[in-house]
C-alpha cells in the first residue's frame, strides 16, 4: 500500500538518523567537561560578544543529553480535520534533543517525539457513533545551525499518526531562517509544507486529510529576565468549509474551499529556574469557525539545567517538536 510505502521509508531515515547520533555520540562525547574553554584575555567583540572562541555560544554545551528536554502541558485544537462539528482539549507530552552533528560547522541533529490524548469538546461525533477522543504522536527529525554572523536556520520532517474517526498517516517538511539583529531581537521567516495525504472516511463520507501549506514572518525577542517571545503573521493556503452535520443530516453538498487566509501566532517561553520552564504556542488561521485554533501550554523539564540558555545554545534543537499549532490539517 501507498501509505505503508511511505512510513517505510520515513522510518528508514528516522533509524538512520538516530545510528548517525549513536556513532557521533560514541566519538564526540567521552567527557562529562564539555564547555568550550573561555580565554580570559579574549576580545569579547571577536567572539561574537560572548567571550568564548567562536566554535561556541555563551553557556554552550556539547554533551549528549545536555540539549534534552521533557515537556508535559494541556493542549486544545480545532482545524478543517474536525469538519466543522468538534474541537479538543486534553494532555501532551514531549520529548526533544540535539547534538552536534558536524561540530566543525555547528551542524547540529534534533530528535523529537510527542503523544497527545484528547477529548472531544463537542458531543456530536459521539452522536454520529464516531471517536469520542483523539491520539496523536507526532516525530519530528531536523537539522539546524546558529552560525557566529547571526544567520539561523532549521529544517526538519514531521510525521504524525493520529487515531481519531480513521487511523491517518501524514508527513510535512517544516522550516525557519532568521538573522540576529543583536543579542535581543531576531527577524525571520517560518514555514510549513505539505507532503502527501490520506484517504478516510467519516459516517460513510469520503475524506480526504492533507496538511496545510502555510508561511509567515516572525520577530523574536529575549527579554532581560531571559524570557523569549516569538510572533508570526503570514498566509495559509486554502482550507475546506466542510460541515458533517449539513452534509450528512440537511443532504448540503460539500461547501466549496476559501481563498487564502491570514495565519498568525505567538510563542513564550519563560524560564522559571535552572531546570524549569514555561513553554507555550498558538497557531490560528482565520476565519475561526472554518479554519484553526489551536493552542498548548505547559512545563519544559531540562535535566541538564539549562532553561536559562537553551534557546540560545548552539545545539539546542531550533525548532519545536511537531504539534497542532505547527500541523495543521485540512480536510477535503
Amino acid at each position: 500500500m501507498r501509505w505503508a510505502n511511505r512510513i517505510g521509508l520515513r522510518l528508514g531515515m528516522f533509524l538512520s538518523l538516530l545510528t548517525i547520533v549513536t556513532a557521533r555520540a560514541d566519538d564526540q562525547f567521552p567527557s562529562t567537561d564539555l564547555v568550550s574553554p573561555v580565554d580570559a584575555n579574549a576580545d569579547p567583540q571577536a567572539s561574537g560578544g560572548c567571550g568564548c572562541r567562536p566554535s561556541c555560544s555563551s553557556g554552550d554545551r556539547v554533551g549528549l543529553f545536555d540539549n534534552s528536554s521533557l515537556f508535559l502541558g494541556l493542549e486544545g485544537s480545532k482545524q478543517p480535520q474536525d469538519y466543522g462539528i468538534n474541537a479538543h482539549f486534553g494532555g501532551r507530552f514531549a520529548a526533544d534533543m540535539g547534538v552536534p552533528l558536524i561540530e566543525e560547522f555547528g551542524l547540529g541533529l534534533q530528535v523529537g517525539t510527542s503523544m497527545n490524548y484528547t477529548d472531544n469538546a463537542v458531543q456530536v461525533f459521539e452522536r454520529f457513533g464516531e471517536a469520542q477522543g483523539r491520539f496523536q504522536s507526532f516525530t519530528t527529525v531536523g537539522l539546524f545551525q546558529r552560525q557566529d554572523s547571526g544567520l539561523v536556520w532549521g529544517a526538519a520532517v514531521d510525521y504524525l499518526h493520529q487515531t481519531y474517526y480513521d487511523s491517518a498517516d501524514l508527513f510535512q517538511f517544516r522550516g525557519r531562517l532568521g538573522w540576529r539583529l543583536s543579542e535581543e531581537n531576531e527577524v525571520g521567516f517560518l514555514a510549513a509544507v505539505s507532503d502527501d495525504g490520506d484517504r478516510q472516511r467519516v459516517a460513510g463520507v469520503p475524506i480526504t486529510l492533507r496538511p496545510l501549506n502555510q508561511g509567515s514572518v516572525y520577530y523574536n525577542r529575549r527579554w532581560e529576565n531571559q524570557a523569549e517571545t516569538m510572533i508570526w503573521l503570514g498566509i495559509a493556503e486554502s482550507h475546506g468549509e466542510r460541515n458533517l452535520a449539513f452534509e450528512a443530516l440537511l443532504g448540503d453538498p460539500p461547501q466549496r474551499s476559501a481563498g487564502k487566509r491570514l495565519v498568525f501566532g505567538a510563542q513564550i517561553h519563560v524560564p522559571l529556574n535552572d531546570y524549569v520552564a514555561l513553554f507555550g504556542q498558538g497557531n490560528f488561521i482565520l476565519p475561526a469557525d472554518t479554519g484553526t485554533v489551536d493552542s498548548y501550554l505547559g512545563l519544559v523539564i531540562y535535566p541538564s539545567g539549562g532553561a536559562k540558555r537553551s534557546l540560545r545554545s548552539r545545539y539546542s534543537p531550533l525548532l519545536p517538536v511537531a504539534n497542532s499549532t505547527t500541523f495543521s490539517v485540512d480536510l477535503r
